[in-house]
């Protein structure tokens, strides 16, 4: 297995680009950028004949998800080297990787993030008997601990075919066996916002799907472990749980964009008790297809003084990374020129000045640290918090890298499956 490692998600891409000749159109550009990029590829396909074929496992997990359906995905990749592919060998393969037989008709989409890297890591197996090898980017970033060891079992099916594993990882990013070295000092003690969450056991339902192919209802229902109807957090919060447990389902609860069909759920904190304000994991796809500058300035055409505000709350992050990457010049990369906002890193500052901007009572950041190195990603979770504490925003960090934010967070609640079905919520002391 190489393993290869980059300070920025740009140089992550553009050797995933050299290694596979597969050309991912930028996202942070613009429209015009993204048509210009997809045309590329589309005239290039066919022309950039490697001399050697791989299966590919993508810095965002769905972008290697061409089908509707984890039974689709696997049965196209089977067929490459199987003529008769029957239900039970896709259940099998799913179930090697730990995903239940009910995943195989669910929409890929409704997966969580560690759910879909798994399916890549099933598909990556499926497709093996007709390719050289993998190339893969941030392999384990988006699973639970729990979960590495099907990442390993992808390895040793490669290594028992002869095939070989590239593995294009961030700086400070974790990996198997490799040792984890300790973050950085804080320089100030982060603010601590007090607030509460209060929840009379909400249940979130998914209506079963009858077109173009049968997948039953389902449903998630939460409560807290300890039987009470109240718990009582001081921001930054960190919230951690397996994959697959619901930790997005329930940001969406906090947020807004998904409304319980029973039960409810209440923010209380210092900026009211509306909903949350939400961060994406795959951050990059809510600029909805504008550039950096041009999605801030629609966001708010209609109000200048957020308009403002939101720029402002940019450049107070913008110059905490600036003043962080002086000491460190071979990371600045990642952060780009000031006169042109086209990284990755802009983006997501971008998008959490935006949220801050509108002052909500909690702002939710999910998998902050994805396709940032470890470094980077806690320099600017530190900035955020600092600045939201001033702003009595309350922040949470969804993330299964806990080391990350060690020394930052003041709560720890954990996210379990109970025999009974329901999610319990526990308020754990911090380590």
């Amino acid at each position: 297995m190489n393993v290869y490692r980059f300070n920025s998600f740009e140089k992550q891409v553009a050797f995933f680009t050299e290694r596979t000749g597969v050309h991912l159109p930028r996202m942070t550009h613009g429209k015009g950028a993204f048509f210009k990029d997809l045309g590329q590829w589309s005239s290039t396909y066919t022309s950039q004949a490697h001399d050697v074929t791989s299966v590919h496992i993508l810095p965002d997990p769905v972008q290697g998800l061409s089908f509707p359906r984890a039974v689709d995905v696997l049965s196209s990749a089977l067929s490459l080297s199987d003529q008769t592919i029957d239900a039970e060998e896709i259940h099998t393969l799913l179930a090697t990787f730990g995903l239940s037989r009910e995943k195989a008709t669910q929409p890929v989409i409704s997966l969580s993030g560690g759910e879909m890297l798994l399916l890549n890591f099933a598909k990556a197996k499926a497709m093996l008997p007709a390719v050289d090898g993998v190339v893969a980017c941030s392999p384990i970033h988006w699973l639970n601990e729990n979960s590495y060891q099907y990442w390993e079992m992808l390895v040793a099916a490669c290594q028992a075919r002869q095939r070989f594993v590239d593995v294009a990882l961030l700086t400070g990013e974790p990996f198997i066996d490799e040792e984890i070295a300790q973050p950085d000092t804080l320089i100030e003690p982060v603010p601590m916002v007090a607030w509460q969450i209060s929840l009379e056991r909400p249940v979130v339902e998914f209506e079963e799907i009858r077109f173009p192919s049968y997948h039953p209802a389902s449903r998630i229902a939460y409560e807290l472990a300890d039987g009470q109807g109240c718990m009582t957090l001081a921001s930054p919060v960190l919230m951690t749980g397996n994959n697959g447990v619901g930790k997005s389902i329930f940001a969406k609860l906090l947020c807004g964009i998904l409304k319980p069909a029973a039960g409810d759920l209440a923010i209380e904190a210092p900026n009211g008790t509306g909903c949350a304000r939400l961060i994406f994991q795959d951050a990059i796809d809510q600029l909805f297809g504008k550039s950096i500058n041009g999605h801030l300035n629609w966001v708010f055409r209609f109000n200048r003084e957020k308009g403002d505000a939101a720029r402002k709350i940019y450049t107070a992050l913008d110059s905490a990374m600036r003043d962080y990457f002086k000491d460190r010049p071979e990371a600045a990369e990642a952060l780009g020129p000031a006169t042109e906002r086209c990284t990755l890193l802009q983006a997501k500052i971008s998008l959490i000045a935006e949220r801050l901007a509108t002052r909500p009572p909690a702002l939710v950041l999910d998998e902050p640290g994805w396709a940032l190195s470890g470094p980077i990603a806690r320099k600017l979770v530190e900035s955020v918090c600092q600045l939201a504490g001033e702003l009595k925003v309350a922040i949470v960090l969804i993330s299964h890298h806990a080391r990350w934010w060690k020394g930052m967070v003041h709560s720890r609640c954990h996210l379990e499956k109970q025999t009974n079905g329901r999610v319990a919520i526990r308020n754990l002391n911090l380590e």
